[in-house]
């Protein structure tokens, strides 16, 4: 019984490993989906509920990943309300690409960029990452960008999200 419990546990909880060029691959069993976090992040903070996972690095940045159910399967409703959300945060988001399976936006605080990007899941859900960074550290992190978009994807039974490109 002890080893039963050990292992659901074991299950549940989401997993960071680290590969071999320094990448965190992130596995969130909850919402079932996986995602990469570039070099030099350190995660520092899992969720309480399981839903996802805050990584920070050295100068400054931030990045959300996390799965959410989508209220009535409304993907496209959701993005839009999180860029009015983000907006109303004041962020002046100058670019937004919204698909049925997928979504970008990004945008710009003071010093600061902001990207975000979704993929659906299965059962009305959504796996989002939200990067902000140093605007200073623009070109660095354009190209960390592509890679973690290909990344945020299902990982479990669902392979419904395509394979878009990053924009």
């Amino acid at each position: 019984m002890k080893y039963t419990l050990l292992l659901i546990v074991a299950f549940f909880t989401a997993i960071p490993v680290l590969a071999a060029d320094g990448w965190i691959r992130y596995s969130n069993p909850r919402f079932g989906y996986a995602a990469e976090a570039p070099p030099g992040f350190t995660l520092t903070q899992e969720s309480d509920n399981g839903d996802g996972a805050t990584f920070e690095s050295k100068d400054g940045a931030r990045l959300l990943i996390f799965g959410a159910f989508v209220e009535g399967g409304a993907f496209t409703a959701d993005i839009r309300q999180r860029i009015a959300w983000d907006n109303q945060q004041g962020w002046q988001v100058t670019y937004d690409k919204v698909t049925p399976g997928w979504a970008s936006y990004s945008g710009a605080r003071g010093g600061d960029i902001l990207y975000s990007r979704a993929v659906t899941l299965c059962d009305d859900s959504a796996a989002y990452f939200q990067l902000t960074y140093p605007r200073k550290a623009l070109k660095a992190y354009n190209s960390l960008v592509n890679r973690m978009v290909t990344s945020l994807r299902p990982s479990t039974g669902c392979n419904h999200a395509p394979a878009a490109a990053p924009n």
